[in-house]
């Protein structure tokens, strides 16, 4: 038999951003970064990770609402019990 050939990594998105930064700070950047061994757009990457990290609750998610027709079988009550659709087929007692 053949051997398959390795399938092709997932093509990853990147999107440019463009900011301005006064001198000073670009003083302060360029030395940071060669103290650290480190390159401007890493600490630029690493900040904003850490940012959104911290503040993902303040972003509202979107709630996508469920048809009338749609089974609950994996809902869960505020005690821990699963739905009645469970119970009624007694996978779950």
């Amino acid at each position: 038999m053949p051997k398959r050939g390795k399938k092709k990594p997932r093509k990853i998105k990147f999107y440019k951003k463009n900011f301005k930064i006064t001198e000073t700070q670009n003083k302060m950047l360029k030395q940071f970064c060669k103290a650290h061994h480190t390159t401007e757009n890493k600490v630029f990457r690493k900040a904003l990770s850490e940012f959104l990290k911290r503040n993902v609750h303040l972003v509202e998610h979107q709630h996508y609402e469920v048809g009338a027709n749609q089974l609950t079988l994996f809902d869960f009550t505020e005690e821990g019990k699963a739905s009645t659709e469970l119970k009624q087929l007694g996978l779950f007692n």
